[in-house]
């Protein structure tokens, strides 16, 4: 990430046009990504992420605040994690999204993500309903599309993914990576 002669931040998630005028982020996203960091790095990590995105702990509060935030911020705080782990986005997405998934369950939400469907495939077809029941508390937010076909002759899944947040695909593989794991006993590839 960088700044533009364009505009503020030139990030992958930024999404682009005046059709799509920035409302802030919703939800647990950033609390979970401070987990995720926690978890594989440690306090001290966590630390130098806000130090490197230039955040305060009252910007940080603002930041973790379940309600709607400010979207620079959130991605500050992403660029700022994947140049202190010195880890690609990619990697980072996908990481976050198999640790998205284990803090759902370790959060108690195991019996709810596990009535989403009897199958992988079943599971995926369900995820735009997960999403349409969240819009409920979050009206304003921009939740992506996913439209999954089966194939059980070839056991394949072709997936559709729709998003106003750009190159966010690494971490739908993470979550789809972790759902199979963790609730279907699959390794998915």
């Amino acid at each position: 990430w960088a700044p533009t002669a364009a505009g503020p931040l030139a990030h992958p998630w930024r999404p682009r046009g005046p059709e799509f005028p920035s409302q802030g982020m919703y939800g647990y996203i950033p609390f979970i990504w401070k987990d995720m960091v926690l978890t594989m790095a440690g306090p001290e990590t966590w630390a130098k992420i806000l130090l490197e995105a230039g955040i305060s702990s009252e910007l940080e509060a603002e930041v973790l605040n379940t309600a709607t935030r400010r979207e620079d911020l959130v991605l500050e705080i992403f660029g700022a994690t994947c140049k202190v782990m010195a880890m690609p986005l990619g990697d980072a997405l996908r990481a976050f999204g198999r640790h998205f998934v284990s803090f759902t369950l370790r959060s108690g939400n195991g019996p709810f993500l596990r009535s989403q469907g009897r199958t992988l495939p079943a599971f995926l077809e369900n995820v735009n309903s997960i999403h349409n029941y969240m819009e409920r508390d979050h009206p304003n937010a921009k939740f992506p599309f996913i439209e999954s076909t089966y194939d059980p002759v070839a056991d394949t899944l072709l997936l559709t993914y729709l998003s106003i947040r750009v190159g966010v695909s690494p971490l739908l593989l993470g979550v789809i990576e972790e759902i199979a794991a963790r609730l279907y006993g699959l390794l998915v590839s």
